[in-house]
């Protein structure tokens, strides 16, 4: 199959897939964990069997409270109970009024994180994604400066850079939409997940431009631009295959039978290789295709 030959099939199916994550975010926005918004989340375990409306009905009738609680329970029958951030003498104060008024219970697990904590957190997210994203453009034009200026080095980074901004939203898109529906937060560990998905989507992007920069250098007077493109795509498509299969398979495995507490970390990067494989493949060069016609049709 020739893949740009169709690019103008792969550009619309990416537009359309970025367009409802782009839409997702908007209207269903991110469901951000207690590492990123402060606050005390309790495992607790109680030795009676209550009901999860007289957990909810305890809490909303709390004076310290602000914020609605979230209130969740899991497959064992514990109750998962998120609330804002407070002083721990109001946590204890809690705790104590939970066991008079509700009953006793075991604490499974505990977590705090303090408000200001999570705003520094989720600062240092947003500084490490664009660090990443403009440490990309800059190694990625310097590794091919020495590219034909008529195709311009920094076409190649810029490629790169608008397949990981595609790798990225698609991410986020399904993760805001299981964030509505199932009540998954977006954590820490999500955010290792999208550099992890980052590196491994710029690592199948170098290779295959790579090989373009070498048959640029081979092309025959007979061969156009996209000849020379469509062959480089043509050389690397069984590596890049190979290589994100070899690094599904193991993926899959943790996915299907392991921990549950890493289930959702292990499908935010199994899902970040797909698309990073797809946005190697079927967007990086075929652009470079695209931006080259465009710019000698204005010269």
């Amino acid at each position: 199959m020739n893949i740009t030959k169709y690019r103008k099939f792969w550009f619309i199916f990416s537009l359309i897939l970025t367009s409802l994550s782009i839409i997702s975010v908007i209207i269903f926005r991110f469901n951000l964990g207690l590492d990123f918004t402060g606050g005390a989340r309790w495992n607790v375990q109680f030795q009676e069997d209550i009901q999860r409306t007289q957990v909810e009905s305890f809490f909303n009738n709390l004076q310290e409270l602000k914020q609605a609680p979230q209130i969740q329970t899991t497959e064992n029958g514990d109750f998962l109970i998120t609330i804002e951030d407070l002083e721990d003498e109001k946590i204890q104060n809690i705790s104590e009024k939970m066991k008079t008024e509700i009953g006793n219970f075991e604490d499974i697990s505990y977590r705090k994180v303090n408000s200001s904590i999570g705003e520094s957190f989720k600062r240092k997210s947003m500084y490490a994604v664009i660090s990443a994203i403009v440490g990309i453009i800059l190694f990625v034009a310097f590794s091919f400066r020495k590219i034909p200026r008529s195709i311009n080095p920094w076409r190649f980074g810029m490629s790169a850079i608008i397949a990981l901004l595609h790798d990225i939203l698609i991410i986020l898109g399904v993760f805001v939409i299981l964030g509505y529906f199932l009540d998954i937060e977006l954590d820490l560990s999500f955010l290792t997940a999208l550099l992890a998905t980052l590196g491994f989507s710029v690592n199948d992007t170098i290779v295959i431009l790579d090989r373009v920069r070498e048959n640029i250098r081979t092309q025959k007077a007979s061969e156009t631009f996209e000849d020379s493109i469509e062959k480089s795509i043509q050389q690397t498509l069984k590596r890049s295959i190979n290589t994100s299969l070899s690094t599904l398979l193991p993926l899959l495995s943790l996915l299907f039978f392991g921990a549950q507490a890493i289930f959702y970390f292990v499908l935010a990067l199994s899902i970040g290789i797909l698309i990073g494989t797809y946005s190697s493949i079927f967007l990086v060069a075929p652009l470079l295709v695209s931006w080259k016609n465009w710019a000698d049709k204005r010269n």
